[in-house]
């Protein structure tokens, strides 16, 4: 089976839990309206049914490769990527007086989403650049701006996020490629980077990289850290890609999945660059990157989730095994009860996610485009969730490509059926754009500690107020219900969060403390979903039963959860160094 994407969820979420309706109303959007997104999202599908899926498994066969110093995509790449670009959906939502679309965020996500689940190697092509022009539009000159951001936005150019050195990895702050002014406006970068992302192809001419690095005065740590735009091509007189600048792909890594996607290591050897913004200042404007990474992270997440689900429904209906069917046959999979337990939760938490992943998004719209009176407020909320779609998405997509293995049997096991591809292309969504241990410890120390708490009581205040409108909803008793028995156990953790933040008693439980917060937020939008489905139309008749089995699958583990965030750290620091790693 090929990928065909779930447009009657997510036309319902966008009508009634993440209704782009609302964003369209706002003058930044005056230029669109609801039927145009409608439109935009249904040749979407289209686009990732007949040109992107069908790359899926031949690139995961035949791999990118280096050759001769030369990266080479996969067979169809080039073709897929030149098609996309020319009919505008590198510039989705990319300011139209650069030559974008201006599309919202939440179309774009849906987009990411749709891309992703067709193939998640392909659509990596597609993700960073949107990332680099923000950081771009944001922080370049008005000068650089003209220049690069129409070429991001036809598709003749793409941008790479070049953060990573092979003795750092997380530890952003130990980075040492330098940047030395030349004294005409440019820097010479020099550096060795890893784990880049199409940090050279063969799909455009030009490869915008937005690279970390320090200057020879700039303090040790993240503080002495600057950003700079370090193109593969030196721009000509009129901007047009040139001749090579001084950087170069050294090799490509051997990976688990995205086998089609291009990582590469990366050497800079006196390359030409500009900065972007001022000195000192490249890790907070580098975040205006890497926060629209990790959106794009979560649609990734519910892209994978959403293609495992569906592989996952069809073999369940048409394998016969076990038990006796109407005919006297072997009955269906789905005729079992553990099986249709698995289908539940592969339902219950792909659909959830979604719904989180497209509410985060309009959220971001709105932080950025809504009435003055509303955005701090929306500010709050999409930081605060920014962690639990990235995290909590990335585990529960691993979880549903897995079950979607077991439900298969060995056949699942087997590369035919493309459904162990997908495990191995999502597991990288729990490591990359921070690692989710480190998306734990951001929630805790930051998003929970900063302003006293003021984010998570946005989000719980959010909830109650979703618990007050379903009062009397038909579908809603249980999940109502539920949500809110869980919250109190939310409450409690967040209060001992907020109290043993800074110690080690806090980082210890930062992990079950996300986890409680995704589970929170999961059942959330199950409530809403619930509240909000139409019984009597076809798409939306199951809402209310997966709220139930939600309310009562997953929301008893908050009890759990929170006890785990709040047991401190004395449990795991109870054996030494030498014993704890004694075999």
């Amino acid at each position: 089976m090929s990928y065909a994407a779930p447009l009657d969820d997510i036309r319902f979420l966008l009508n009634h839990i993440a209704p782009v309706a609302r964003l369209t109303a706002l003058p930044r959007y005056a230029h669109v309206d609801a039927s145009d997104a409608e439109r935009v999202i249904g040749e979407a599908a289209r686009i990732a049914a007949e040109v992107i899926a069908p790359l899926n498994a031949p690139g995961d066969q035949d791999g990118a490769r280096l050759e001769n110093g030369v990266v080479v995509t996969p067979a169809g790449y080039p073709a897929a990527y030149r098609r996309l670009a020319a009919d505008g959906w590198c510039g989705l939502s990319l300011p139209p007086e650069h030559g974008g679309q201006g599309m919202p965020q939440l179309v774009q996500t849906v987009f990411s989403e749709m891309v992703s689940g067709a193939s998640l190697a392909f659509g990596m092509s597609l993700i960073s650049s949107v990332g680099g022009a923000k950081v771009i539009g944001a922080h370049a000159t008005p000068a650089q701006a003209a220049m690069f951001l129409p070429q991001l936005a036809d598709g003749s150019a793409m941008a790479t996020i070049v953060m990573t050195e092979p003795h750092a990895g997380s530890d952003i702050g130990l980075a040492r490629t330098r940047a030395v002014a030349r004294g005409d406006g440019t820097y010479a970068v020099s550096g060795t980077k890893i784990f880049i992302s199409y940090g050279d192809h063969d799909l455009c001419d030009q490869i915008l990289h937005i690279v970390l690095a320090r200057t020879p005065e700039a303090p040790p740590g993240v503080k002495g850290l600057s950003l700079f735009l370090v193109p593969k091509r030196l721009p000509d007189a009129n901007g047009a890609p040139g001749v090579m600048n001084r950087v170069r792909a050294a090799r490509i890594e051997n990976k688990m999945g995205l086998a089609g996607s291009p990582t590469c290591e990366m050497l800079f050897e006196e390359a030409t660059g500009w900065l972007l913004g001022r000195e000192g200042e490249g890790i907070r404007n580098m975040f205006t990157m890497v926060n629209s990474m990790r959106l794009d992270v979560g649609a990734q997440s519910v892209g994978v989730a959403g293609a495992a689900l569906a592989k996952a429904l069809e073999y369940v209906q048409e394998r016969r095994q076990g038990g006796r069917g109407p005919d006297g046959g072997p009955a269906p999979l789905l005729a079992h009860a553990d099986v249709r337990r698995q289908i539940m939760q592969m339902r219950a938490w792909t659909e959830g996610y979604r719904a989180l992943l497209y509410t985060a998004a309009l959220e971001e719209d709105l932080a950025n485009a809504g009435p003055e009176a509303e955005r701090g407020e929306a500010r709050d909320l999409v930081e605060w969730l920014l962690p639990l779609v990235k995290a909590g998405g990335s585990d529960a997509a691993f979880r549903v490509a897995n079950q979607a293995i077991q439900l298969h049997g060995g056949h699942g096991y087997v590369f035919e059926h493309g459904v162990e591809q997908l495990a191995r292309d999502v597991r990288i969504a729990a490591i990359y754009e921070g690692a989710n241990a480190i998306q734990a410890i951001d929630l805790v120390t930051r998003k929970l500690a900063q302003e006293n708490g003021r984010r998570a009581r946005v989000f719980t205040g959010r909830i109650r107020s979703s618990l007050a409108a379903a009062v009397g909803r038909d579908g809603t008793r249980e999940i109502a219900a539920a949500l809110d028995a869980a919250l109190p156990h939310f409450e409690r953790a967040t209060d001992y969060m907020l109290a043993h933040a800074a110690a080690r008693d806090g980082l210890a439980g930062a992990s079950s403390y996300l986890e409680l917060a995704a589970v929170i937020a999961v059942g959330w939008m199950w409530l809403d979903m619930a509240a909000k489905a139409n019984p009597a139309a076809p798409a939306e008749t199951a809402k209310a039963a997966l709220a139930r089995f939600f309310a009562e699958d997953a929301l008893p583990a908050c009890e759990l959860l929170a006890r785990r965030a709040t047991g401190g750290a004395g449990a795991i620091d109870a054996l030494g160094d030498a014993q704890l790693c004694a075999s």
